[in-house]
């Protein structure tokens, strides 16, 4: 995972040539505090996406936890199946996915 300093570095080297905003149908330069503005935004985005897809891919700490948890969690119709399961043969089946996804996606 790159830092947001190798975020800065990666975006600045893709548009060395400097960025442009359309003023009434015409391009014109940023200015070079528009332009470090703009690097400095589009790096903080790309980092925290970066962030926010390895924490759902590999789990951890984060204060989307509960969307995360929601699309991790098995559906109803599988958790009532596996709570019936689990009362007819004595087993924590459902528990245990439920503690599973609470572990991996943990609240900050």
């Amino acid at each position: 995972m790159a830092t947001l300093e190798q975020w800065k570095k990666q975006i600045k080297a893709d548009n060395s040539t400097g960025l442009t905003r359309m003023v009434n149908g015409v391009s014109i330069p940023l200015t070079t505090a528009e332009y470090n503005k703009t690097i400095d935004e589009w790096a903080k985005a790309s980092f925290d996406k970066e962030v926010a897809n390895n924490i759902r891919d590999n789990g951890g700490k984060s204060a989307n936890y509960a969307d995360y948890r929601r699309d991790a969690y098995p559906s109803i119709g599988d958790q009532l199946d596996m709570q019936y399961h689990d009362s007819v043969n004595g087993t924590t089946t459902w528990a245990d996915a439920i503690a599973a996804v609470k572990a991996k996606y943990q609240k900050p």
